[in-house]
């Protein structure tokens, strides 16, 4: 073999692989962004949503028992119902918070906060049931903020899943068109030789 056929062997053997190389590297950042995706809708989505769901729970059974009227403050409840909120304030902290999230995080613990005081204080009589009920109604507010969030940024997360897949499948299609246009390269550079042949010298 002549340094020039290794030389059109090393080319077009160069050109595949500079092709595999690059369609691997732009598919695997579109699956990368596909596997976050899918990753932040459940673990900073779906499980914060269900954090609100159990803190939502709590303040409601707080609100009714509060509501009754005549019956005493539901001391017992208002223990547990704390405990409760705290662990699930723990847990959400833990996931990934957006900035607007982030301010209406801190916002709903200055609310819980203030809750527990005024519930503390109840016990005391130093503030009314109607004052606590406030606080109440305050966190909830707070929690359907939090819950909206959650539907917002599951939507943009889901967007950009259905991105990655429709850039995949485009590159995919590319893949194809380049690998033939590749082909024929290849056919051209190893079948090329230049055309150096001598005109036969015409008799005397």
């Amino acid at each position: 073999m002549t340094v020039f056929n290794k030389i059109k062997w090393v080319l077009g053997i160069v050109l595949v692989f500079l092709l595999v190389l690059t369609t691997n590297l732009v598919d695997r950042q579109n699956f990368r962004v596909m596997k976050d995706s899918i990753e932040a809708i459940y673990a900073d989505r779906l499980v914060a949503q269900d954090i609100i769901l159990d803190i939502s729970k709590e303040v409601w059974e707080k609100e009714i028992g509060y509501a009754s009227a005549g019956s005493p403050p539901p001391v017992d409840r208002i223990t547990t119902g704390h405990a409760g909120i705290g662990q699930a304030i723990d847990r959400f902290a833990a996931t990934t918070l957006t900035p607007q999230e982030e301010v209406v995080f801190d916002r709903l613990k200055a609310s819980l906060r203030e809750l527990k005081e005024r519930e503390d204080a109840l016990a005391t009589g130093q503030v009314s049931r109607r004052e606590v009920m406030e606080s109440l109604e305050t966190v909830k507010e707070e929690l359907v903020e939090l819950s909206a969030i959650q539907m917002k940024e599951g939507r943009r997360q889901l967007f950009a899943g259905k991105e990655a897949v429709g850039l995949a499948d485009l590159f995919t299609q590319l893949e194809i068109g380049a690998l033939l246009i590749l082909a024929v390269c290849v056919q051209v550079i190893i079948l090329y030789s230049p055309g150096f042949e001598k005109e036969p010298e015409e008799r005397a």
